[in-house]
């Protein structure tokens, strides 16, 4: 009776003692059950189960008959045979080449029946699975898993081997197999339920903790890689325009590569995902046209599936989350996208929160280094004001310039005002400093000398050390640096301010380069008035005192300057006696728009001129900042001048920034009286704004406004000589009767207006001793073009001309089209004029002009030339197939401009070029 039980076991044994499986339907059953849940526990996308014949060659209980299996099992059966995990790229031991899948191989053996068995002799049976070409390798925790089922597998077959019981061994088989790898998936997945939740804590812990955004999403991105079992995971935001992506943060082997990518709105997953407001995902990335195939391109990476949701802040998209390739799994699913949503949100709010703390850093950083600024330049006034010779001053300015500019290395180069052809070096370097002398021609050919004998400031962002000839420039111009010349009130050059090589290591900037601009402009002022104090203390005469406080004001009111607007500019300004109070100012940006100022001083003699010089210095150098409105202008210099005002000074001022772009002047007054407006049809307004005088409390607070000019319109800033005269009854010449007479003489030049009624003004006083300064700066508006420029005729010359163009049209907030179609049609059209224009001329410093006018829905440009004429007619349409074929070249960029510009007319006038542009905006 135990000899048939025997025959009916599942295991049986061979005369050495090994073993082996019975072939029948209970052993296949068992094992393609077993199979069937071992690929389902760790996605193989294939496996099989064999075992030896009683005469020990091997067979395929279950399975797929695939080479790379069989010779997996036939080595698993070998002398060196052993339970193996293997990474898909490494060589398996039974071949010469690496795999190009994950391998699983676990044996299930007898080692436990017989100790005298060898080790390939105990194996009777082999599992081996076979991942996917798109995974790296099988979990660990699953081999684990595995291998223990295998051993329970084991005992129950070693149970039918001794009681040789079949039957009931193949039921307990087929429900155990089934039980312990079902219950191995409830741990897994129970595990990474634990897992998980332990993520989401971690994260949201970073949210309250970190308040770097860069580092909290890289390790959002980083905990998102691990729990969706991802090769990389990214943070994708939206620009300032909402028109593009820019990859803020990426994990995986080419972030370096995708975060310079960038996504438009509308395009791709994320592109989509974003416009759409809808989480996305897609399985089959190659075969799918929504994924914007451009980042693969650029970074080498193959996209085969992703995982994609909005960042979502106060109802606001702002950006997207995305996962990318998943590494053990074939795709993503529903429950995925369910948790990573959870992520999407969390990075929102991280986005949210350190945004708004890094813009406060940022706008208190920014504020710190206004008022820094702003205490320096004080600081240079006060400078000039206490040092009782030359020296004292260039040692306090060059360390409030270190200081400042957070320099290693400063220096001031100034002509030796006694001895000629000398230059005086002051050098500082933030440990020692050094006064030095040297002649002129020892330092010919240096870079410092060069910029101060051509006037020509330099910017040099780079900061690697240039290799120069010369030693001063070596010690002076290391790393970035910036080199500003100085002018005497005359125009001539004296010297000039170097600062090299930032504490920090980083490039010099333009803001940099501004703010040493007017700190060299400070001590320029202070270094003038300096002499011309020494200069009246030599004289020690009230007349060569009142002479010097002369020539102090002249410094402080600006050269004259043509302007090249729309408006025809008149300035007269006489003092009642013989130092004025009155001063003004004006400036024109680099974007062609302007400033105007017109300001009364408290007192006379040498202290008010004193005043006056540091009060026109802070207010210019404030007007000097083009993001300050004129309010703000006021409110800043008046906490700066009261600082320095003593002896009960004070100063009324009225400041205007005019925009030609938009025609609109903004204003805003300091206890000075009303100023005119002057209408074109003959009415006028009377412009105030509030605000005490400057200096005479600390803090005060300023309000203006603002309003559009047209041609014909006259505005009219002036003091109280204008209208406080009085005839010989004690009349007031009055604003009425000054309004009348400039309105009576509208049609002169504004200059002679101006005049005309000083003289009017003189005659109505009957010659008496004026009553007050009197000071008129009259700004007459005409209908001709709002900008000019003249521009060397050279290809360097191209992009400044572009960005001539641009800053003109840029306060219109032109759609891009409009903007664009303007830049390029005046780019193609100076281009031709350099290039072709002037070609095989033989004329010297070949030039053109540009003029821009601006109409409430137009702006016309035109170009003038002195080139070779232009025929139209014989310009032919361009041709792709001709200009390809060699036939003929060109044509493209006049069809172009034609194209692109409403309006485009050529004649040539007196031998000149002149091309029409215009665009319209409606």
């Amino acid at each position: 009776m135990t000899q048939i039980k025997k025959q009916e076991t599942l295991l049986r044994s061979r005369s050495d003692g090994s073993f082996f499986l019975e072939e029948g339907l209970g052993v296949s059953s068992i094992f393609d059950s077993f199979l069937r849940e071992a690929i389902a526990l760790t996605h193989a996308d294939l496996g099989g189960i064999f075992s030896t014949t009683e005469s020990a060659n091997i067979r395929q209980i279950s399975g797929r008959n695939e080479k790379e299996l069989i010779e997996a099992a036939h080595w698993a059966f070998s002398q060196s045979g052993k339970d193996l995990l293997l990474e898909r790229g490494k060589t398996p031991p039974w071949a010469k080449s690496p795999s190009s899948y994950p391998l699983l191989v676990v044996r299930l053996k007898v080692d436990d029946l017989d100790s005298s068995l060898k080790a390939n002799r105990a194996s009777y049976a082999v599992l081996v699975l076979q991942g996917k070409t798109t995974a790296d390798r099988f979990s660990k925790t699953d081999f684990e898993l595995l291998r223990t089922t295998c051993k329970t597998v084991g005992r129950l077959l070693k149970e039918s081997h001794v009681s040789g019981d079949a039957s009931l061994v193949t039921l307990s088989l087929l429900a155990t197999t089934q039980l312990v790898l079902e219950a191995a998936q409830a741990k897994r997945q129970s595990e990474r339920f634990d897992f998980l939740l332990t993520e989401v804590i971690r994260v949201s812990g970073l949210i309250n903790s970190s308040l770097d955004l860069s580092q909290l999403l890289e390790a959002i991105m980083l905990s998102s890689k691990t729990v969706f079992r991802t090769e990389a995971c990214s943070v994708l935001l939206l620009d300032e325009s909402k028109e593009y992506l820019y990859f803020h943060t990426v994990l995986g082997e080419k972030s370096e590569a995708v975060t310079k990518m960038q996504v438009p709105v509308g395009k791709g997953v994320a592109g989509l995902v974003v416009r759409e407001r809808k989480p996305m995902i897609i399985n089959d990335a190659q075969n799918d046209d929504r994924v914007y195939k451009e980042v693969d391109k650029a970074s080498q990476f193959t996209t085969r599936n992703i995982m994609a949701a909005p960042l979502v802040a106060n109802d606001e998209v702002i950006g997207v989350i995305e996962a990318i390739n998943t590494v053990d799994r074939e795709k993503f699913t529903g429950e995925d996208l369910e948790l990573f949503l959870s992520f999407s949100g969390t990075s929102a709010l991280a986005i949210q929160k350190t945004g708004l703390l890094q813009n406060l850093e940022n706008a208190n950083k920014d504020l710190r280094k206004k008022v820094s600024e702003l205490e320096s330049l004080f600081d240079l006034s006060q400078a000039v004001s206490l040092s009782t010779n030359r020296l004292g001053l260039v040692r306090k300015s060059i360390r409030l310039i270190i200081r400042e500019l957070d320099a290693s290395v400063a220096g001031i180069f100034l002509y030796s005002l006694s001895k000629e052809n000398f230059i005086n070096c002051a050098y500082y370097d933030g440990k020692s400093e050094k006064i030095d002398r040297v002649l002129e021609e020892e330092i010919v050919g240096t870079q410092v000398l060069s910029s101060i004998k051509e006037g020509l400031p330099v910017l040099k962002r780079d900061i690697l050390d240039q290799p120069f000839p010369f030693e001063l420039d070596r010690r002076y111009l290391k790393g970035s640096y910036i080199i500003v010349p100085l002018f005497l009130s005359s125009g001539e050059p004296y010297g000039a301010l170097t600062v090299a090589d930032r504490k920090d290591k980083l490039s010099y900037q333009d803001s940099d380069f501004r703010l040493l601009q007017t700190m060299a402009s400070q001590f320029t002022k202070g270094f003038e008035a300096f002499r011309l104090r020494n200069e009246m203390l030599e004289k020690k005469a009230i007349q060569q005192e009142m002479e010097i406080t002369r020539k102090i004001q002249q410094n402080i009111l600006p050269s004259e300057k043509v302007f090249h607007s729309n408006f025809d500019l008149g300035i007269l300004s006489v003092p009642a006696k013989d130092v004025s109070g009155d001063f003004y100012d004006y400036y024109q940006y680099s974007d062609g728009q302007y400033s105007f100022l017109i300001a009364d001083v408290s007192g006379k003699s040498l202290p008010a001129a004193l005043f006056m010089a540091m009060s026109s210095s802070i207010i210019r150098t404030l007007a000097r900042n083009h993001d300050l409105s004129p309010e703000e202008i006021l409110r800043q210099g008046n906490e700066l001048i009261f600082e320095d005002s003593h002896f009960g000074m004070f100063v009324t001022a009225f400041f205007i920034h005019y925009n030609p772009s938009l025609f609109t002047i903004e204003y805003a007054s300091a206890g000075h009286n009303d100023q005119v407006w002057i209408k074109e049809d003959g009415s006028y307004e009377l412009l105030k704004g509030q605000g005490p005088p400057l200096g005479v409390i600390p803090t005060a607070k300023y309000k203006g406004g603002n309003f559009t000019v047209k041609p014909g319109d006259i505005f009219v800033l002036y003091t109280d000589g204008a209208v406080e005269e009085k005839d010989a009854q004690g009349n007031e010449f009055g604003l009425e009767r000054m309004i009348e007479e400039i309105k009576s003489r509208k049609h002169l030049p504004a200059q002679k207006i101006v005049e005309e009624l000083y003289a009017t003004i003189r005659s109505f006083s009957s010659g008496k001793e004026p009553f007050d300064d009197f000071t008129v700066l009259l700004l007459k508006y005409n209908n001709d073009f709002q900008f000019f420029r003249t521009f060397d005729a050279n290809t360097g010359q191209i992009p400044i001309f572009r960005e001539f163009i641009y800053d003109a049209i840029k306060v219109r907030n032109l759609p891009d089209f409009l903007r664009d179609d303007i830049l390029l049609a005046g780019d193609e059209a100076a281009t031709n004029i350099v290039m072709h224009g002037y070609k095989d001329t033989l004329l010297r410093n070949p030039k053109f002009d540009c003029k821009i006018r601006f109409t409430e829905d137009s702006i016309t440009i035109v170009l003038t030339d002195s080139g070779k004429g232009f025929d139209r007619t014989n310009v032919k349409d361009p041709s792709i197939e001709e200009n390809l074929t060699g036939k003929r070249k060109g044509g493209f960029g006049v069809y172009l401009i034609e194209t692109l510009m409403d309006v485009v007319d050529y004649k040539m006038e007196e031998g000149r070029n002149i091309l029409t542009l215009q665009k319209f905006f409606r």
